[in-house]
């Protein structure tokens, strides 16, 4: 039986859309893409122009569309997630990198001002690196910065070194391990940056997507009874390991900006403030070292 372009396209629309997929027809053709490896426009090409699909072919899209019907994530089936000027390798056990993301990588990008006016190289790391989405992304936009990609978990380290190598342009370095270990090993005051996407929903939180709390890493997720666990040690880290005026900047929810402000201040940054993401919520908080914080005495160790 000759199976043609568009019946395969409109076979796969229907499945998807019966599974509640909300924007079927978009994520037909990128699966449709992703499988034949050829561009979006090209899968529209051949079905205007009658073109026919091999068995093989249509039996690859036909494994594909039922997983993504079964939720999978759709980064996942296609193996590639688009982040700024990227296309990130990503699969099981990595943080799939979103489009609103973006917006903390321009933070810092804007907060550190442009390569032209920093003569010298800056330092940064970016915590919790997942994919490598936020510290790539820093480092091709900034174009005068060095990161650092942390990331401990194994099942998310390759997808980090595989876009590293494709992308990082000998610009980012990627460190295995706890971020406690990563910021002990750090001289103090060695840092001009701080950048994460952390853990901060609240454990008692399940997000409302299935596609985030049966594929996204509980340890990318949770973090505590209010979410903040992890974001109040990497106030304490990030008070060592930053210079005077070094910028720490995070993602969040966009209830909790408040309440990290006065982590962020309690911990000896100042100017704290919270903006907007692409989607118009409060949810990138970012605040400057105090030149009067270095060498305090009294401020807590590594934990």
């Amino acid at each position: 039986m000759i199976l043609y372009m568009d019946e395969l396209r409109k076979r796969v629309r229907e499945q998807l859309k019966t599974a509640g997929i909300a924007d079927e027809r978009t994520e037909t053709d990128v699966l449709l893409a992703a499988v034949l490896r050829v561009s979006r426009g090209e899968v529209q090409m051949r079905s205007l122009l009658g073109r026919e699909v091999s068995e093989a072919d249509a039996l690859a899209v036909g494994k594909a569309a039922s997983r993504r019907a079964r939720r999978e994530p759709l980064q996942h089936v296609t193996g590639r997630a688009p982040f700024i000027d990227m296309e990130l390798a990503v699969g099981p056990g990595a943080f799939v990198p979103r489009p609103e993301t973006e917006s903390l990588v321009m933070a810092a990008v804007e907060l550190l001002g442009g390569a032209e006016s920093t003569p010298a190289k800056l330092t940064g790391v970016d915590v919790g690196s997942g994919t490598g989405a936020v510290a790539l992304g820093v480092a091709r936009l900034h174009g005068g910065i060095t990161m650092t990609a942390i990331e401990r978990s194994s099942a998310a380290w390759p997808w980090l070194r595989s876009n590293v190598e494709s992308y990082g342009e000998g610009a980012v370095a990627t460190f295995f391990g706890d971020a406690a270990r990563a910021f002990a090993a750090l001289p103090s005051a060695s840092l001009d940056l701080v950048v994460s996407n952390p853990p901060y929903v609240p454990a008692a939180n399940r997000p409302e997507s299935r596609e985030v709390w049966h594929h996204d890493p509980e340890a990318a997720l949770y973090s505590g009874a209010d979410g903040l666990d992890f974001i109040r040690r990497l106030a304490t880290w990030s008070a060592r390991a930053l210079r005077p005026e070094g910028v720490l900047v995070i993602e969040h929810e966009d209830s909790q900006g408040a309440e990290i402000r006065e982590i962020f201040a309690n911990a000896g940054f100042s100017g704290a403030a919270t903006a907007r993401d692409l989607t118009g919520r409060d949810r990138i908080t970012s605040a400057v070292r105090s030149a009067s914080n270095e060498d305090d005495p009294g401020r807590p160790a590594i934990m």
